[in-house]
């Protein structure tokens, strides 16, 4: 194995794979799948290496789940392997099982991928929390006079987007998010469909405006 882990720690050293993908509705760049194995390819052909995955479905807890297996192997027969996990969800506005099941099983190979060479996926400046709250928040200056007090949001106005009964799962689950980073992880979840979808990407628009003006201020 020895062979294996050398070509291992060298790709691990010299992968480059900068977030090239920009998410307009976060303002935040990001590694797609196809971006991480167009960087990877030219290094595995350089250590006569290469990988395959293999996906299963798993159940955790009465939760479905595609799990992703990355192998990766050397000419010599040489092969470790890494898994990871995606949450398979039963439905989500705008797709239909094939697309839902695809969405799943790119998030686990990708997860598989950074897990085994190395890369980083942390919160840094340019990633999705961070990005979202610098482009956002404005921030406020304190005093020693000053307090910050900040209330629930309002249910979403309605819209002629929220009045479409496809789109009512969507409406339902912003009139429960009452701060920025409950947003946020609603939008991960349905990220696919909020980028395809104008009149979605405008309801979760329109709720982050309403969550801000939600933030009182008081002397």
């Amino acid at each position: 194995m020895e062979a294996l882990f050398k070509a291992l720690i060298w790709i691990q050293q010299n992968l480059q794979a900068p977030k090239s993908e920009y998410n307009s509705f976060g303002k935040y760049n990001y590694r797609s799948l196809e971006s991480i194995l167009a960087a990877l390819k030219p290094l595995l052909a350089q250590q006569h290496c290469g990988i395959r995955f293999a996906d299963d479905v798993v159940e955790h807890g009465g939760r479905t789940f595609v799990r992703s297996t990355l192998y990766f192997f050397n000419d010599k027969g040489e092969s470790i392997s890494t898994t990871a996990e995606a949450e398979h969800s039963a439905t989500k506005t705008g797709m239909d099982s094939a697309q839902i099941t695809g969405a799943a099983s790119s998030y686990a190979r990708k997860y598989c991928l950074n897990g085994l060479f190395a890369i980083d996926d942390t919160k840094d400046p340019d990633s999705n929390a961070y990005a979202y709250q610098q482009q956002t928040q404005e921030p406020v200056k304190k005093t020693p006079t000053r307090r910050t007090r900040t209330t629930s949001a309002s249910a979403p106005a309605t819209t002629p987007a929220a009045k479409d009964p496809r789109y009512a799962a969507i409406e339902a689950a912003l009139a429960k998010v009452n701060d920025i980073d409950s947003l946020i992880e609603l939008y991960e979840q349905h990220r696919m469909e909020v980028e395809n979808n104008p009149d979605i990407k405008a309801m979760f628009s329109r709720r982050k405006q309403e969550i801000h003006k939600s933030t009182v201020i008081t002397f």
